[in-house]
């Protein structure tokens, strides 16, 4: 049952958030920043709160050290993306920029939660 109040707890924080990044998405100048304050920030954000609250900071701090991986490989997707689609159309640039996503985010991944022990 406690972890239907986590998830209850997660999902209203989440929410709140998420309107919060959106008022400040509206309040931005120019509009094409408006992305950057939309749901993933105030996820992560309600995320990690009730992480701290609910188990500890270690936990936390190990969540958030994977969203910093996960986002680094991302930017090398959206680099090869933007340079690989024009080139070599929608699929096979889409492709090989998932594929960059996936090799960066996992060998970071083992870099630092595997290979450092």
């Amino acid at each position: 049952m406690a972890d239907v109040g986590v998830f209850a707890l997660r999902a209203l924080l989440g929410g709140v958030l998420v309107v919060g990044f959106a008022l400040i998405g509206e309040m931005v100048t120019p509009k094409a920043f408006a992305g950057l304050f939309s749901a993933a920030p105030s996820v992560a954000v309600a995320s990690l709160a009730i992480t701290v609250v609910a188990d500890n900071t270690h936990k936390a701090r190990q969540a958030s050290t994977g969203m910093v991986v996960g986002g680094i490989g991302m930017v090398a997707c959206c680099v090869l993306a933007a340079v690989a689609v024009p080139r070599l159309q929608a699929r096979l640039g889409s492709a090989m920029a998932w594929l960059a996503w996936a090799v960066v985010a996992l060998g970071l991944y083992w870099a630092v939660f595997i290979g450092a022990h």
